[in-house]
């Protein structure tokens, strides 16, 4: 079981959220110069964010330690897979 930090996902090797955005941004021709192609880019960068979360679960990795914050209290990383919201 490996932990990332949040610039990890976004931009390393394993994950690469950003890349992912960009590449599917690429084929798809959006304009990243209008509020429909800032829209697209805002969606896609959550649908791969929701993507990248079940990788990890399926890889059992997890999100570092105090990355998300106090407010936040989720688990990925918690065994017998039982997750706290």
């Amino acid at each position: 079981m490996a932990k990332y930090t949040i610039e990890e996902l976004y931009y390393g090797d394993k994950y690469s959220i950003l890349s992912a955005v960009g590449a599917k941004a690429i084929l798809s021709g959006v304009d990243p110069h209008t509020a429909d192609g800032q829209t697209w880019l805002e969606m896609e960068l959550i649908r791969q964010t929701l993507i990248t979360v079940e990788k990890m679960k399926q890889n059992g990795d997890c999100i570092a330690e105090g990355e998300l914050g106090d407010a936040v209290t989720v688990s990925l990383c918690e065994e017998g897979g039982h997750e706290h919201t």
